[in-house]
């Protein structure tokens, strides 16, 4: 009786490390796997807060158009060697976006995981010298949960889990470095967003440089 109770004790002790190593191990992929949220800041300088994904027009074709595709990764691959972060003349890095030729709208993206019908504020400094008709900025997509899909989405899934835009911030003209702001509330459905950085203007061979960007919740 003393050894079988002993064997049971053993075998509940097993049982309970078990559990706590499968709870432990559990706990760990959830911190990994928690998306970047505000508050959050990004000046280029050290380690990456924002993951930017590139994307071109308004969705990536879908995967039953195999000839889109094809054009759609081209440009992509373009768009990458043409953009991205860039160290600056005075100092310091900053984010850079330039024009392409035979693209009038192409940009990237940032997720962020939000809370719905929350107040935020967006802030950035900015420089550019954009030719005429051409405009550049940093709008807002809204979607109803954080996606962990790290490229453009096509336009059957935006459609299923997009729940509207915001203008955020948007420039024309010229320009030298200066802060600008803008403030938006999340939708009742709300759970992330996308930070679009995109040039509209096909052409312009000038870039719109973006620095300093923070995300955070406003009173």
């Amino acid at each position: 009786m003393r050894i079988l109770r002993l064997v049971l004790m053993i075998l509940l002790l097993c049982a309970c490390r078990a559990e706590e190593n499968t709870g432990t191990a559990e706990t760990t992929r959830q911190e990994v796997r928690q998306p970047p949220a505000p508050p959050i800041v990004e000046n280029f300088e050290g380690e990456p807060r924002l993951s930017l994904f590139p994307r071109v027009g308004a969705y990536r074709p879908e995967e039953d158009d195999a000839t889109a595709l094809a054009y759609w990764r081209t440009y992509l691959e373009h768009l990458e060697h043409t953009a991205g972060v860039v160290t600056l003349a005075e100092g310091g890095r900053a984010f850079g976006l330039r024009g392409v030729a035979k693209l009038d709208a192409f940009g990237f993206f940032s997720p962020l995981a939000v809370e719905p019908a929350t107040r935020y504020r967006l802030r950035a400094r900015g420089k550019h010298t954009l030719g005429e008709g051409a405009r550049a900025g940093i709008g807002i997509l809204e979607f109803d949960q954080f996606l962990w899909i790290a490229e453009q989405y096509p336009q059957s899934l935006a459609e299923k889990h997009q729940k509207g835009l915001q203008p955020g911030i948007e420039v024309t003209g010229e320009g030298d470095w200066q802060e600008h702001e803008a403030v938006f509330v999340t939708g009742p459905q709300t759970r992330m967003i996308h930070l679009v950085f995109y040039l509209e203007g096909a052409g312009n061979r000038a870039p719109a440089l973006w620095d300093d960007i923070a995300v955070e919740q406003a009173p």
